[in-house]
């Protein structure tokens, strides 16, 4: 093997389609090269030989691109494409100077495509459009001087002006590339051509495939009067655009491009009428792209969205258990010790103590319980945003949550209280997590009550209208300003001593999940109030 072709087989590897075999790689070129330059050798302009439509500068520069080291095979197909495809148009030296002039130029284009694009060559953005077009067109201008000059330099130019071959070498060159080479792009990807044949076996793409077919069709009745309505192409190609992205843009306008080139082979048409196809192939094929990298960088950002919610609600949940298990486990390493003292002494263990043992060991299974059912409630809530409504009496989870809450009260010399009037609707709720409601604002009110450092007071109150009921919790602390009534609930506010700032901002997500509102009342005293839909009422957020 030749130093060329040991060098070249890191960069060939970079090509998922092509094998690491330099000479099937060449082969390959040179055969698919002159079919693309045979289907699309027509209307040659006579003396240059420049057709209105040039797909084969596209695989010359992908090829560059994948190893710019096998620029002598590009060089040696465009000559065998002057020789069996198109006749050499003028003496052998002119024609081998034009096509190592073609070469560097395709050679300057893989450079800048790579530069812009990165080594994935992904066309993934709006900007990236942008520059793929400006390369395109600024490469197939500088083609068609390297190429027209070099035949002028040659004498061999036709009659006429040289501007006139030049704009129809850069028109053929530009929009052959643009249909061409955003295919071959995507198919050199391993995962983009994945998702170019999963967009094939869409019953959807071969839907837009016969709409176009068809339109095409429509168009090719002979006289350039039905060409007046080839704007219609772009609808299936929007659609199969904003359907399939980048994927379905590039497929439906090389269906397109074909179509064109076989309807202008059946008609006998101008040449300039030619190159106003050409145009509108170009106009649409950006259109494509456009809509396609969008289509594609929305369908991106949704991904990383999702991704970085799931992440947030990970973390959410994460602050939320490690907040609401710390007090039943610190219960149950409390009552734990207790039992190691009960049963220290064996001989000391009454009736009393008994029935004390007995009662503790109850307090430690309820409050697993407990635990085991916040932790499932709140996995399921970050996970999914599931409630587990059932009908629940209000006015008996209060009760509950203050007799919870009884002895921390008593030892700091705080009133519990709560005047529910009697009669109320039941409340459409998940118990389990309405009761972490509860048990974070009761036990902010508690710490708020008793930083004062004398006794003080608590205070839940009920009350109903005609669809929600009202729950108002309120103490004898400091109270909340203004400016704290608007940032409490936010994440990472927490005024108390080794506090996490996360309790608040989960009440009000389950508050909320429930079709209910939570928010503090500034003023002089802790004022901290949500409501929740009665029983019979629909509720707005998710259930399970």
């Amino acid at each position: 093997m030749s130093e060329v072709q040991r060098n070249d087989l890191p960069n060939l590897a970079r090509l998922p389609m092509l094998t690491p075999l330099p000479w099937a790689v060449v082969v390959g070129y040179v055969l698919v090269f002159l079919i693309l330059d045979w289907a699309s050798f027509i209307r040659p302009l006579q003396g240059l030989n420049i057709t209105p439509w040039n797909p084969q500068p596209a695989l010359a520069v992908a090829l560059l691109m994948a190893s710019r080291r096998l620029w002598w095979v590009v060089i040696g197909g465009l000559l065998a494409a002057e020789v069996l495809v198109r006749g050499i148009p003028g003496d052998v030296v002119v024609v081998t100077l034009a096509a190592a002039a073609l070469t560097c130029s395709y050679l300057a284009m893989a450079a800048a495509l790579e530069r812009k694009l990165g080594d994935g060559w992904r066309v993934s953005t709006g900007r990236d459009v942008a520059w793929f077009l400006a390369i395109i067109a600024l490469g197939a201008l500088l083609s068609g001087v390297v190429y027209v000059g070099t035949y002028a330099a040659g004498g061999v130019l036709p009659p006429g002006p040289a501007w006139a071959a030049l704009a129809r070498y850069w028109v053929g060159d530009a929009v052959g590339m643009t249909v061409t080479l955003p295919i071959l792009l995507v198919a050199m990807d391993a995962d983009r051509r994945e998702t170019l044949m999963q967009t094939l076996r869409q019953g959807q793409w071969w839907l837009t495939a016969v709409s176009i077919a068809m339109l095409l069709g429509l168009l090719s009745g002979g006289d350039e009067e039905s060409f007046n309505y080839a704007y219609l192409l772009l609808l299936p190609v929007i659609w199969a655009s904003m359907r399939f992205g980048i994927a379905g843009a590039v497929l439906a306008a090389a269906l397109t491009q074909i179509g064109l080139i076989v309807a202008m082979q059946i008609g006998a048409h101008q040449d300039g009428f030619v190159v106003e196809l050409q145009l509108l192939m170009a106009a649409i094929t950006t259109t494509g792209l456009l809509l396609g990298v969008t289509v594609d960088e929305r369908a991106r950002s949704d991904a990383e969205l999702r991704s970085s919610l799931r992440m947030a609600a990970a973390g959410q949940m994460s602050a939320a258990l490690a907040h609401e298990l710390s007090q039943p486990l610190t219960a149950l390493a409390t009552y734990a010790q207790t039992c190691e003292l009960l049963v220290a002494d064996p001989a000391s263990l009454t009736p009393d103590r008994q029935a004390l043992l007995v009662d503790v060991t109850r307090r430690i299974s309820a409050d697993a319980r407990r635990a085991g059912d916040v932790v499932k409630r709140l996995r399921d809530f970050f996970q999914t945003g599931a409630t587990h409504l059932q009908a629940c009496d209000m006015a008996q989870l209060v009760q509950a949550e203050l007799q919870a809450q009884q002895r921390r009260a008593d030892t700091s010399a705080i009133r519990l209280t709560s005047p529910a009037p009697g009669g109320l609707p039941k409340v459409w709720v998940d118990e389990v997590q309405i009761q972490v409601v509860l048990r974070n604002l009761v036990g902010n009110a508690l710490d708020s009550a008793s930083a004062r450092g004398e006794p003080g007071e608590v205070t839940v109150r009920l009350s109903a209208d005609s669809s929600e009921i009202l729950v108002e919790v309120l103490d004898s602390g400091s109270g909340v300003t203004p400016t704290q009534a608007l940032s409490v609930f936010e994440p990472g506010t927490s005024t108390k001593v080794g506090g996490m700032g996360v309790g608040l901002g989960i009440c009000r997500a389950i508050v909320e999940a429930h079709g209910g509102r939570l928010w503090a009342l500034p003023g002089p005293v802790g004022h901290f109030c949500f409501t929740l839909a009665r029983e019979g009422e629909e509720a707005d957020g998710p259930t399970s």
